[in-house]
């Protein structure tokens, strides 16, 4: 068991760290919507080649549950493109409702990568100190990935209060989405499978709950 969770260990983070990179040399190049869906892509690939090798339980789950929830999310971003009028994505590229077809996939490679990092967190602090920090850290990093965005020409947010180019009510979104994560992971090792398709739509949900109470109390 020690063994699989070490091996996890490296294939989390590395893809975390992969992505950080990533997005973070796309926002000095403004390579478009390509080098967002190869990102993504390569993401997945990685989830999907360490599970089949390693048939890791909860790495498994975290995938369904990511998986679901980024589809079940686009509800959110309509609701920010279309209710808000905050979210403006850059055209190109296939479109899904009203998000292009990378961001669904996108949003289940960072919920793996979160509710992982909070399950880790977890084993160390407890419910409450994991969702505190889990939730720090997810109003902290993903925020960063919404400044990047802009310089590589994937989405910008207009119209409503600001930290530099990141909304306030993202930066709280986050924190309440980053959060919620680690009461929905605690035990999802040792749930059945089906359980990660129906933590899915509840944290998809949440997501858009997560944004609606945020620009509610900063937007």
């Amino acid at each position: 068991m020690t063994k699989q969770l070490h091996t996890s260990d490296l294939v989390i983070g590395g893809t975390l760290f992969l992505t950080l990179l990533w997005n973070g040399t796309c926002s000095l190049f403004a390579p478009g919507w390509i080098a967002a869906s190869v990102i993504t892509g390569l993401n997945w690939l990685v989830f999907v080649v360490y599970f089949l090798a390693r048939r890791d339980r909860l790495v498994g789950r975290l995938m369904l549950l990511g998986g679901i929830a980024g589809w079940v999310e686009l509800l959110a971003d309509r609701w920010l493109v279309d209710v808000t009028r905050t979210l403006v994505y850059q055209p190109g590229g296939p479109f899904v409702v009203r998000s292009p077809l990378y961001m669904p996939f996108a949003w289940g490679v960072v919920l793996i990568q979160t509710a992982y990092v909070g399950w880790r967190i977890l084993e160390s602090l407890g419910r409450g100190g994991a969702v505190l920090l889990t939730g720090l850290l997810g109003a902290a990093t993903i925020p960063l990935y919404e400044w990047w965005a802009k310089g590589a020409m994937w989405w910008y947010y207009r119209d409503v209060r600001m930290w530099g180019v990141v909304p306030l009510y993202i930066i709280l979104g986050e924190f309440l989405i980053a959060g919620a994560l680690v009461l929905l992971v605690e035990r999802l090792e040792k749930w059945p499978w089906w359980m990660g398709l129906l933590l899915g739509v509840v944290e998809g949900l949440w997501i858009w709950i997560s944004y609606v109470v945020a620009f509610a109390l900063v937007g």
